[in-house]
């Protein structure tokens, strides 16, 4: 073999074996996510040692009898006209060649035969084939689009392998939750042996090499639908059906799933007890705790408390303002979900246990992105239109509120190992953007805030509250309404970020605008940082100098970094109820809404709620109303009176809830006043500062607006589907002094726009991306 050659093996490998090694030009980084070129080979664990897969699955295969060629786990199908089934509407899709399980994943159904001799989505790894090189972004767009359907489509797919063809050059694909990897392109009548290699690899590799999850198992029911079977530390859960899993329609995400299931016995094809609980299945970060170690830490910082108390600490000094009913832990309880079980998937290989994981790319690969002119998209990327499991448009999260993600603020090439979890709860709950009922919701802002003050006690921060993750639960023997605060594996302890270059979490639609900013703007001085300068706070009356005392070598490059705090998880939750009155109206007053009206919601929905991670430019202005930059607030509540006024009986009382963001931004000067800088050149506020009677203040608003509503029966109803926005919202023009602001944000706007063209390696150091 000659050098090239073997260069060439070594490069070709790189998918053959896990961890994949990063590889692509990035075609799909604002769809499915980031995707990495390779540049250079790579040794296994850094020790020199080449791992040969492929060899290894053939060795064993073949040694001893050649009856084992027989022994094959895929057929090869070069058949471009055959569409493949799914129980999924819009995972069914054409390739024009396929590896297809001879065993397959899902039982024979009672369709007709010519159904059932067609390639199920789940049971293929694609390939497409085109006659020129110049064709090749079109490969690539459909490869893409079969992985991200087969992921979709299937719970028991991990990562999806493939290959692409342009004239005579061939690259081997690998698609996993972590990242995208592709191999350098190779000629394949020169380099015959490359692409042998790899068919044999997937002809002969058994299923977990293949990409599947033998914790998983897919069973048809009496009903003839697909249910899945889960393996969970020893135990067997069984869906009953499916509550939400848009979330897992792109490729590298956290991909939450989640579903009811009942505690199962496969051996016996019988259900184990009467209760059903709640399965949620996610790929996290892999540095990130598990939900219910994080849940457990917090109740043990609430005992810590307790047992203070119990000695005779003062409820001052431990930021109490009355006594607890029974103790901290026990009265916090109601405002957390019960878990059961959160544990990493694992399996079994031989004798060893494994664990389930999307590996993060190897040192020393940078990424590469591109984007094909201005060639439309097909419609195949588009976002699954509906699926018979999850029944979307009543149980999936409207489209404007999105999944939370972790989003590196160091460079994009870092893609962090992913490490895949199930975490079973005890209740079944609603999420806050399904309820429908005006005082539930009321009722629910004042259980949240409890929450939140909970978490305040325990010294933690949320850092992604949203309708999403805001759960309500109802007891059916008494009626009674709990909200719940759930997904916790982004709370963090107040203060313990050890830098600035901590990753934004959250739902872009939900975060505090100052998160956005990275950048404290009610701070007592002047600042610059944010992308627009209409987003960006002055006080009237602000020092001339930017930090500190007037010392005039002070430089504002020495102006210390910003820090999540408590505050921040409250204004997300105003956010939530100023959402709830831009996408829901009462049926009394939608059944009146004119198109000009609609359209106006759509606006205003739009252009605070749109999907963004640059600073929002017009709740930055609803927040600076507060200090005296413009009305947007006025603006906003004027239109919501002109809408919610119809309802004379209750219309506006609901709009007291928007109250709290005057209350919010008295108290940001207040805390912000007290300017305190820790020894790492960061803002971090006492937890004294952070008052009890604060988080009273905001309840007895939302608690009034319950009152005010309790019995009514007044129920919303969804209105105006709003589309989010993937770039910097333009404001409304409200009035002339807005429409001034909104010429000033062109600019910035297309900046942001010119920005999106360039390429990851280069534009990864001007800010983050989700």
């Amino acid at each position: 073999m000659t050098p090239k050659q073997e260069t060439m093996l070594l490069e070709a490998k790189t998918v053959l074996r896990p961890p994949p090694m990063p590889l692509f030009p990035k075609l799909l980084e604002e769809r499915h996510g980031p995707v990495i070129q390779e540049n250079k080979p790579s040794h296994v664990g850094g020790k020199g040692v080449e791992l040969d897969v492929t060899y290894e699955v053939c060795r064993a295969r073949f040694v001893g009898s050649f009856e084992k060629l027989n022994d094959r786990t895929t057929t090869f199908e070069c058949d471009g006209s055959n569409t493949t089934n799914s129980e999924v509407p819009g995972s069914s899709f054409m390739v024009d060649a396929k590896f297809i399980l001879l065993e397959r994943c899902t039982p024979t159904s009672n369709v007709s035969d010519s159904e059932n001799d067609k390639a199920d989505t789940v049971d293929i790894s694609p390939a497409e084939f085109k006659k020129l090189v110049s064709d090749r972004a079109d490969n690539e767009i459909k490869i893409a689009s079969a992985a991200n359907h087969t992921l979709f489509n299937d719970y028991s797919r991990r990562f999806v392998l493939g290959f692409t063809i342009e004239g005579v050059e061939m690259r081997f694909w690998h698609f996993s939750r972590s990242h995208i990897a592709v191999s350098p392109a190779f000629d394949y009548h020169q380099e015959p042996g490359l692409f042998v290699r790899f068919a044999i690899f997937m002809t002969f590799a058994d299923r977990i090499d293949l990409g599947y999850d033998p914790t998983v198992t897919r069973i048809r029911d009496a009903n003839n639908k697909i249910q899945y079977q889960f393996e969970v530390d020893g135990k067997f859960y069984l869906t009953e059906s499916f509550i939400a899993e848009s979330a897992a329609n792109d490729i590298v995400t956290r991909a939450t799933r989640v579903c009811s299931v009942r505690e199962y016995d496969p051996i016996k094809g019988t259900f184990i007890g009467l209760n059903s609980v709640v399965l949620k299945d996610v790929w996290l970060f892999s540095d990130s705790e598990g939900e219910k170690k994080i849940c457990d830490d917090i109740f043990s910082a609430l005992k810590n408390l307790d047992d203070q108390l119990a000695a005779g600490t003062p409820l001052t000094e431990l930021g109490l303002d009355d006594s607890p009913l029974v103790s901290l832990v026990e009265d916090a309880k109601p405002f957390f979900m019960d878990i059961l079980q959160d544990v990493v998937v694992t399996f079994k290989r031989g004798d060893a246990q494994h664990c389930d994981v999307a590996p993060a790319p190897e040192p020393g690969y940078t990424p590469f992105s591109y984007f094909p002119g201005n060639k439309s998209r097909p419609a195949v990327l588009g976002k699954v239109p509906g699926s018979l499991r999850s029944q979307i448009g009543t149980n999936e999260i409207p489209p404007v509120v999105e999944e939370s993600e972790e989003i590196p603020a160091t460079p994009i090439g870092d893609h962090p190992e992913r490490t895949h979890r199930r975490i079973i709860f005890a209740h079944h709950c609603t999420p806050l953007y399904e309820v429908s009922d005006y005082a539930d919701y009321a009722l629910a802002m004042v259980h949240l805030l409890e929450g939140l003050n909970y978490l305040r006690l325990a010294g933690y921060v949320h850092r992604d509250i949203s309708p999403g993750n805001c759960l309500v639960f109802k007891d059916p023997s008494l009626g009674k309404l709990q909200l719940k605060i759930s997904d916790l594996e982004y709370a963090r302890v107040y203060g313990a970020d050890s830098s600035n270059v901590v990753p934004l979490t959250g739902t872009p639609g939900f975060m505090a605008i100052e998160y956005q900013c990275r950048e404290h703007q009610f701070l007592p001085f002047s600042s610059t940082n944010c992308v627009s300068s209409s987003a960006t706070f002055r006080l009237r009356d602000a020092p001339k100098t930017k930090l500190g005392p007037p010392v005039a070598t002070q430089n504002f490059a020495n102006t210390p970094w910003f820090r999540f705090n408590y505050l921040h998880d409250v204004e997300s939750a105003l956010w939530l109820y100023c959402w709830l009155l831009l996408h829901r109206l009462p049926e009394s007053i939608s059944d009146r809404l004119s198109a000009s009206q609609c359209n106006s919601i759509g606006r205003y929905a739009r252009e605070l709620f749109g999907i963004t991670l640059v600073p929002n430019g017009m709740r930055s202005r609803f927040m600076g109303s507060f200090l005296g930059h413009g009305d947007t607030f006025g603006a906003v509540v004027r239109f919501l009176t002109s809408l919610y006024g119809q309802d004379e009986d209750y219309g506006l009382s609901l709009l007291r809830g928007l109250d709290n963001f005057q209350q919010l931004a008295t108290y940001y000067m207040q805390v912000e006043a007290s300017t305190q800088v820790s020894s790492d050149r960061s803002f971090k506020w006492a937890d004294k500062e952070f008052h009890p009677s604060f988080y009273r203040q905001l309840q007895s608003v939302f608690y009034d607006v319950f009152i005010a509503l309790q019995g009514s029966q007044l129920q919303a109803t969804r209105i105006c589907q709003v589309a989010p926005l993937k770039r910097v919202a333009l404001a409304a023009a409200v009035s002339d002094e807005e429409e001034e602001e909104e010429e000033e944000e062109v600019r910035p706007s297309k900046r942001a726009k010119l920005q999106k063209s360039r390429p990851f390696a280069s534009r990864s150091s001007a800010g983050s991306k989700h």
